[in-house]
């Protein structure tokens, strides 16, 4: 079980990681990135009080992996409605709820990200026993803001064909739906 969590966590760090490649300007990125370090040190005092059987506790209980299910299933349902806009983006008649609806698909990086950095953090605390918890988590709040700006530019640009990264993203949604699917 904790192998299929482990890629499910490595597909939403992807899939956050393709998502804001499409913002325009580097400065969303970079949002993202401080975005996301700002987050790790807003949690860390709570990172600190979580134990491992209350985490294996959490992943082995079918009601709340339910329920992590209906949300992975809805922020991929989002992400995929932001490829098919994305693929429709050449439409006669545009409204305004149309064009709000864009906009607040292309600005959404997705939420679950904020799982993946909560799950990690606590990890790398259980890693390096005896060092103070505020270290431990500066350091991965650096590590966490520059990876996140480090690979959302890189894959932006890597992968700078705009309808290769939407089929990836949309690819891996799928394969988020269907690991959300068997961890339950």
């Amino acid at each position: 079980m904790e192998y299929v969590i482990g890629i499910l966590l490595g597909f939403i760090t992807l899939n956050f990681l393709l998502k804001i490649g499409f913002y325009e300007s580097f400065y969303g990125i970079l949002a993202a990135g401080l975005g996301c370090s700002l987050f790790v040190l807003a949690i860390w005092p709570w990172a600190t009080e979580q134990s491992k059987t209350q985490i294996a506790d959490f992943l082995a209980s079918p009601e709340r992996m339910q329920d992590a299910a209906v949300m992975i299933t809805l922020e991929s349902t989002v992400m995929i409605a932001f490829c098919f806009d994305c693929f429709a983006g050449l439409r006669q008649h545009d409204t305004f709820f149309k064009r709000n609806l864009t906009r607040l698909l292309t600005y959404y990086p997705g939420i679950l990200i904020s799982v993946v950095l909560a799950y990690t953090l606590t990890q790398t605390i259980f890693a390096f026993p005896g060092t103070d918890f505020r270290t431990v988590a500066w350091c991965f709040a650096t590590v966490t803001g520059v990876g996140v700006i480090g690979c959302g530019w890189f894959l932006k640009k890597f992968l700078g064909d705009n309808s290769l990264r939407l089929e990836l993203l949309f690819i891996t949604n799928l394969f988020i739906i269907l690991l959300g699917i068997i961890a339950t």
